[in-house]
């Protein structure tokens, strides 16, 4: 048996895509390993057990999380790329850092979607994404430390309009990019929500992210189809046209040929009567 040797310098994409998921299925379950490890030791110091009555209430939403971690993992692949995916999950802050910096980062190189370079670029701008947030992190706890109450005062009132402000300066950049494939997703969705925030009943982001999803894939279907019916229609047009043109020539080639072989014909009778008039002469001289 050949072993995957998981450090070497792919030549091929398909060996790239290979090592990210093998490199990218190791540190996941290593870094759920690290997750898991802090509650079990804390368990066993505390040498007690949670309370399985009340963790059976959770289930459901747990069961939620995972709908919304398997939503993202299915939206953002196409942003994210194969490394950027892996890191993105692995490190956290999708929404907000990661999926920003690689859209930002996208944007500037001015790769092509689903290229080399984009998956490239995209896993640098993830890396460096992480590194800058852990190192921010780690400055930032020493006046959180000293001054923890004043900052959580100071930042409460702002902390709900953070999200709803990255995510707006990200839909303007995804919809500029795609206007024609988001403009009808993007339009009801809004719709939906005014309906439904006026009828009462509001939506959180997971059920817009699934509505928005379902909008996406039925309108580019569709829009996909329309494309290709007037691709095919172009196509027949044109061949058409072809074909008129290529009898057109073949009936001028045709009367060109008769031409030619007429012409052949002719010369070839006044040859023959040149030669016998030729050879009637010859034979008066001879007399």
């Amino acid at each position: 048996m050949k072993k995957l040797n998981l450090m070497f310098t792919p030549d091929k994409r398909e060996d790239y895509n290979n090592q990210m998921h093998s490199l990218g299925r190791t540190f996941t379950l290593v870094s759920l390993g690290f997750i898991f490890i802090v509650p079990i030791a804390y368990l066993i110091a505390a040498k007690t057990w949670p309370n399985w009555t009340v963790l059976a209430k959770c289930i459901p939403f747990i069961l939620g999380y995972w709908a919304i971690g398997l939503i993202e993992a299915v939206s953002y692949a196409p942003l994210l790329g194969t490394g950027g995916q892996y890191l993105s999950f692995i490190t956290g802050n999708i929404s907000n850092l990661k999926l920003p910096a690689a859209i930002n980062a996208q944007t500037i190189a001015k790769v092509e979607q689903g290229s080399e370079e984009q998956e490239i670029i995209t896993t640098i701008a993830i890396a460096v994404s992480s590194i800058v947030t852990t190192v921010i992190i780690l400055i930032g706890l020493i006046p959180l430390i000293i001054w923890q109450e004043q900052i959580v005062t100071v930042l409460t009132p702002i902390s709900p309009y953070v999200l709803p402000a990255i995510f707006g300066a990200l839909t303007l950049v995804v919809v500029a990019m795609y206007a024609k494939i988001a403009a009808i997703p993007f339009l009801v969705c809004i719709i939906i929500s005014v309906i439904a925030n006026a009828v009462g009943f509001g939506l959180d982001v997971a059920t817009m992210i699934i509505v928005g999803m379902v909008i996406s894939a039925i309108s580019t279907t569709i829009m996909y189809r329309i494309q290709s019916k007037k691709i095919a229609a172009k196509e027949k047009a044109v061949i058409a046209t072809l074909t008129e043109s290529d009898t057109k020539d073949t009936d001028a080639t045709d009367a060109i040929v008769e031409d030619i072989a007429t012409e052949n014909i002719k010369e070839n009778v006044v040859n023959e009567e040149v030669i016998e008039v030729e050879e009637i002469t010859e034979e008066e001289k001879k007399e």
